[in-house]
């Protein structure tokens, strides 16, 4: 965590995403990005674990 928080600060990097070797940084991203579609969808807040929701979440992921 420490290697790649400096790694950003050098490359001048405003957001600095740590890995945390559970999943890719791709699968981060598409995380995030479900996340912000949350707000702007008016989704429940952490949808992806909302029984509504966890299915469309995995296809999400699944064909983007």
């Amino acid at each position: 965590v420490a290697d790649a928080l400096v790694e950003g600060m050098n490359a001048n990097d405003f957001y600095i995403l740590c890995p945390d070797n559970d999943v890719t940084r791709e699968v981060d991203a598409k995380r995030m990005e479900w996340a912000m579609g949350d707000i702007i969808h008016n989704r429940p807040p952490l949808s992806r674990w909302h029984p509504d929701w966890g299915e469309k979440f995995a296809a999400f992921l699944r064909d983007g």
